[in-house]
This record gives C-alpha cells, sequence and structure tokens, in this order.
C-alpha cells in the first residue's frame, strides 16, 4: 500500500509511514497502539477481515479521512500519522513525545480524545463540547470541519448551499433526532451499546460508514446501519428496490421533475436501486412493538407500514384524479421514510424536509414556509407537494364546483367534490367548527397521521 507498509500478523497489523524500518520501537508501539484500541472497543476477529471495510469508510479513508493536525502534520508541529490512522480518534497514551496532543482532555471511553456524550445535553442547542462526533461534523469545528449537506440537498437536488453544511448545524433546527432521547433507549435496547456509547453510534457504524456526499446514487457508499446489526452496513443492497418493487416509486428530484431522487437518477429503476431500504432501517426503532418515549414529544407515535397501517406504507390506496405525479399513475405506492424526512434535523416539526418531490415547501403565495405550528393550516405547506389542493385541482380542469375557492392551500375539491370523495357536503359541523356555508378549513394532522389508516 503507497499509504503505509502493512505486515498481517494473525488478529493484528502493523502499520509504519514509508521511511520507517521495520522493527522499530514506533513499529512496536504503534503494534501495541493498534491491538489495544481494537481490543477496547471489542474486535476480536482477525485484522484481516477489518482493515478493508475499516480503509473503505469514511473515517479510515486515505484521502478524505479523519485527520487531526497535531496527529496528522509533520513533525515538529504534528506527530506525522497518517490521514485515517485511529490515533487521529484514539489515544492509548497520555501523550506523545511528552506533551497532550490538542485537544488536551482527560481519559475518556473507548480511547477517544475528548467525552463521548453530554449526557446533560437533554435538548438542543447543541455545541461541540456535548459530543464527540462533533469535533469535526460542526461548521466552525476545532479539530477537523467536515461538509455534511442535509438530505434535501444531498439526495434531494435542492441548491448548493441552501441548508445545513454540518450535522450539528443540522440538529440545532426547530426539530431534531434528540440525542439523548437515542442514548436513553439504545441502552435498553441493544446488546451492544454501552452507557458510555455515543448515540450517534446507534444509527452509524464509525468504523464502517462510508462517505456518501461524493457518491450520492450509490448505495455501496452507504453510512448506516441497523441498531439491531450494527457491525454490518444497511443499503449496499437492502434497497427500496429490492424490497418493494415497482411499488416504490421515487419522488421527482429536480425542477423540473424530469428525474428521480436520490440526486437525479435517470428514472424510476435507478432511483429505486440507489436508494437504501429506509423503511425497513427507520422500523428497526420505530415499530409497532418498541415503546419510544422523547424529552419533548412524549411517546411517538408507533409506525405501522404493513398492509394493515399507514396509507403510505404497503396499504396505499388507488391514487384517484388528485394526486400528482410520479404517484398519479394506476397502482399502489409505499413511500420511503427519507421521501418526507431528514434523519438529523429540520426547519420544519417532526423532521419534516424542506423540499419534497422536486420543490420547496410554500405557503398559499407560492413563498418558501416552515411548518412551525403543529395546530395550524401550515401542514398543507407539505401535503400539496403530492396532493392536489384547490387551486391545482381549477389548474388541472377537474375543480368546477361553484362552492369551491379554487385556492392554494385550500382543499374543499379533495374532500368534498372529487370522484372519490370521502365526504359529502353536509353536516359540517361534525369536522369543522364555527358553520354557515363556508366554515373554517381544519388541520391535516386532526385526520391524516402516522398511525392513521386514512
Amino acid at each position: 500500500m503507497d499509504r503505509m507498509d502493512t505486515l498481517f500478523t494473525g488478529s493484528a497489523c502493523r502499520q509504519r509511514p514509508p521511511g520507517r524500518p521495520a522493527g522499530s520501537p514506533w513499529s512496536r508501539l504503534r503494534t501495541g497502539l493498534l491491538v489495544t484500541t481494537l481490543c477496547s472497543l471489542g474486535f476480536f476477529i482477525p485484522w484481516s477481515t477489518q482493515a478493508g471495510p475499516y480503509m473503505d469508510s469514511a473515517h479510515g479513508s486515505a484521502t478524505d479521512g479523519v485527520y487531526r493536525a497535531t496527529i496528522g502534520d509533520p513533525p515538529p508541529a504534528g506527530a506525522g500519522y497518517s490521514r485515517g490512522n485511529c490515533a487521529h480518534c484514539h489515544e492509548q497514551h497520555a501523550s506523545i513525545e511528552g506533551a497532550e496532543p490538542f485537544p488536551a482532555n482527560g481519559p475518556a471511553a473507548f480511547e477517544i480524545f475528548t467525552p463521548n456524550f453530554n449526557t446533560a445535553a437533554q435538548t438542543t442547542p447543541y455545541s461541540e463540547a456535548d459530543n464527540f462526533c462533533f469535533s469535526c461534523h460542526n461548521s466552525t469545528a476545532s479539530v477537523q470541519q467536515v461538509l455534511n449537506r442535509d438530505y434535501s440537498e444531498t439526495f434531494g437536488c435542492d441548491s448548493a448551499g441552501s441548508g445545513p453544511t454540518s450535522i450539528m448545524d443540522a440538529m440545532n433546527q426547530i426539530s431534531y433526532h434528540n440525542l439523548y432521547d437515542i442514548w436513553s433507549f439504545s441502552r435498553s435496547q441493544f446488546s451492544w451499546f454501552r452507557d458510555d456509547s455515543n448515540p450517534c453510534g446507534a444509527c452509524h457504524n464509525p468504523h464502517l460508514a462510508r462517505r456518501n456526499l461524493a457518491n450520492t446514487r450509490d448505495p455501496a457508499f452507504s453510512a448506516i446501519s441497523k441498531p439491531t446489526d450494527h457491525f454490518s452496513l444497511w443499503g449496499p443492497t437492502q434497497t427500496m428496490g429490492s424490497a418493494y418493487n415497482t411499488s416504490y416509486e421515487p419522488p421527482f428530484c429536480n425542477d423540473t421533475a424530469t428525474n428521480r431522487e436520490p440526486d437525479g437518477s435517470a428514472d424510476a429503476i435507478s432511483g429505486r436501486a440507489n436508494t437504501p431500504d429506509y423503511v425497513g432501517f427507520c422500523t428497526d426503532c420505530h415499530n409497532t412493538s418498541t415503546t419510544i418515549s422523547s424529552t419533548l414529544l412524549g411517546t411517538v407515535i408507533q409506525i405501522d407500514w404493513s398492509s394493515s397501517g399507514d396509507k403510505h406504507g404497503t396499504a396505499g390506496d388507488s391514487p384517484g384524479d388528485t394526486i400528482k405525479g410520479p404517484y398519479n399513475a394506476t397502482g399502489t405506492y409505499v413511500l420511503s421514510c427519507a421521501d418526507c424526512h431528514e434523519p438529523h434535523g429540520a426547519p420544519n416539526i417532526r423532521l419534516l424536509r424542506r423540499r419534497v418531490n422536486s420543490s420547496t415547501l410554500s405557503d398559499a403565495s407560492d413563498q418558501p414556509a416552515n411548518i412551525t405550528n403543529p395546530d395550524s393550516v401550515q401542514w398543507g405547506y407539505l401535503c400539496r407537494k403530492c396532493h392536489m389542493d384547490d387551486y391545482d385541482a381549477v389548474q388541472a380542469g377537474l375543480n368546477n364546483s361553484s362552492y369551491s375557492t379554487g385556492e392554494k392551500n385550500k382543499w374543499e375539491y379533495v374532500h368534498h367534490l372529487a370522484s372519490d370523495r370521502p365526504y359529502v357536503q353536509k353536516q359540517c359541523g361534525w369536522c369543522h367548527p364555527g358553520g354557515g356555508s363556508n366554515p373554517p378549513p381544519i388541520n391535516c394532522n386532526q385526520c391524516h397521521l402516522h398511525g392513521k389508516t386514512f
């Protein structure tokens, strides 16, 4: 290998930068560091089976992997270790040549250079000190600044720089995957997860996760691992196509609605093949048998994506005449969780993406808008990305009733006038507040949400 000489010795690997003689004290020290680090992490399988996956990972990459200047810079400023070397994250010894490398912190679990997770950080805002991963996955990180876009931009064709640029920034939005809740839940659910584990590890194995930012249409570069299968990547072979075939219709991606997610895949077939099975991944925790408690939301609604569950799952119905493409063809469809939700954080409530099915969430004036109030008509900003409101019905030549206003983010046609309408225009008071011939609208979430079959 060009980055370092490698000698396999059963369950360990001796590594030295070019120019260092084999068998030198430095070589023996590095072997000890590697063996001890692997053992501390519970890796007792032969190193020959681990070297490939780690060095293929985002953190182990020789070109894009982990890099701490005090470890990697040439002497005397640094220790001269190669990019991706374990020592950028793990410290077996208290010092290197008599000095504590930056950042100078006390001992931490897994021999990492700073505490793993601050369990006192039960809500946002998060700071770098709250999570070891934020030492790098943070736009102002002190160790290594790593660029991470949100799902809407990375896979949803939104313009460059339109969203957060790091994981910490993404989580410091209006809704987020609460790290304390993940940590608390995982301790009792997964045998490999310890009290001193990092909550990010519930979904990501740092020694396997790959760099998907540069490979957005290749699920082999998955960054996720199922919590119940932490030591394998999820997605390289488990795709929405393999799980649901043509029942999964990838959303449109760019503004002209000609290609598909992820990231402008050429057509529906390639979109299915390029999208990891996020349903199988997310329902590892969010399912009908597991109770999840949230610091801010209480008990999280259980998700049933089966044929007897949610309409957006495999219990899908005929599309009717009020569904927008690509879901308007005859057939029943299942959605991927990531079609509507961000994994880390979002400017909308409930982790809702800011861009869905080729366009940004927008209000009745077609201005970009966020859903910040769960008890309001703002829900329609999301629904109108795939469902026709009164305005869309008029434009499609469907809504000719004098009863309908034809306004954006109004939903009279689909509920009361369409050929497959669920309600007749009588007894309005059963659902609507007030009265009269034009009662005020009700919020989408009063009827349509996870846990409902309509």
